[in-house]
């Protein structure tokens, strides 16, 4: 009765133009997990920004004694040319563009057979990521306290199933989705990862202190969602540095032959870029099928890996959790 009566004083009182920012979540509060249920919202999410970092975050997915990480160490190429992969991925989890809620089983933290673990997509968060649209830092859904949806359209995987040994979980093989923001942390990618395992350890209801999540991206989703998210990211690069928009360098227009080329500015990822995948035909644009017919990314992208039955391209990152409230 004292909320209801609270909501209605501050409804009453407020200037309308601060209304909308001032609400409060009127969800009701998701119901307290099970007994020995445990939920978490990544906080941290660490792609590889060298070939160090590819083999640092990975684990063994076809059980041959040798961690995968093709596509890391992919992303450590990309990030040698200047691009800041690994900003992207932070700015897109501070601001609540990637949103993946963890889902613990265990009976103990430290030495547990039976456990499960698996993850959703998340949505709604309250509060919000950034309290305004000056707001640099954000991050204020991921205090501990925050509550979430499970996003509709999020995957409903079965948990992976594992055992934890001196505070080591070890999870999976199974199925689980990933999110990725390698170039705009507004658009982030989703992929579908066969074969997946999950390590952490330092777990606590709190959060979990370190993990590594990995599995294999199939070739259908390199060619409907990897292929076409990069040359989404690489178009706006393109248009942030150097033509196709009115407040592009080179304006609305994109000529090849003007100087400096496609009115690129010197030393920009957007001239980097075009310099490697505008081919056929030389206009300025980058397309699917110049990225996916380029040699380097034909290289880069081809399957390293068996797994349940077909190849498949190797991810792995790593990532912290903090606690989180929602209703899987």
């Amino acid at each position: 009765m004292k909320r209801a009566l609270l909501l209605v004083l501050v409804a009453c009182g407020s200037h309308p133009a601060k209304h909308a920012d001032a609400m409060i979540d009127m969800r009701p509060p998701p119901p307290d997990a099970p007994p020995g249920y445990f939920y978490y919202v990544v906080d941290h999410e660490n792609v590889p920004t060298n070939n160090t970092q590819a083999r640092q975050y990975a684990l063994d997915l076809n059980g041959d004694g040798t961690v995968d990480n093709q596509l890391g160490m992919v992303l450590g190429v990309f990030s040698s040319m200047g691009f800041d992969i690994q900003g992207t991925t932070s700015k897109a989890i501070d601001t609540g563009g990637i949103l993946m809620l963890g889902d613990l089983y265990a009976l103990d933290f430290m030495n547990t057979t039976g456990s499960t673990f698996t993850v959703f997509d998340g949505a709604n968060p309250s509060p919000a990521p950034c309290s305004s649209s000056s707001d640099t830092v954000c991050r204020h859904h991921l205090t501990g306290s925050g509550i979430f949806d499970v996003a509709r359209t999020s995957p409903r995987d079965t948990p992976l199933a594992g055992v934890s040994v001196n505070g080591t979980f070890d999870e999976g093989p199974g199925h689980l989705p990933l999110q990725l923001a390698l170039l705009d942390p507004t658009t982030p990618m989703h992929l579908s990862l066969i074969g997946a395992r999950v390590r952490f350890d330092g777990v606590s209801a709190a959060g979990i202190a370190s993990g590594i999540l990995a599995g294999g991206v199939t070739q259908d989703d390199v060619n409907t969602r990897l292929i076409p998210y990069m040359q989404a990211s690489f178009t706006l690069i393109v248009a942030r540095d150097c033509c196709g928009l009115t407040t592009s360098p080179g304006g609305p227009t994109c000529n090849p032959n003007a100087t400096p080329s496609c009115g690129c500015l010197d030393g920009s990822s957007g001239k980097t870029l075009l310099g490697l995948f505008d081919t056929s035909p030389k206009d300025c644009m980058i397309t699917a099928s110049e990225i996916q017919n380029n040699s380097l990314i034909m290289s880069l992208l081809a399957p390293d890996l068996m797994i349940e039955g077909q190849m498949a391209l190797s991810i792995g990152v790593g990532f912290t959790a903090v606690a989180a409230s929602y209703a899987p």
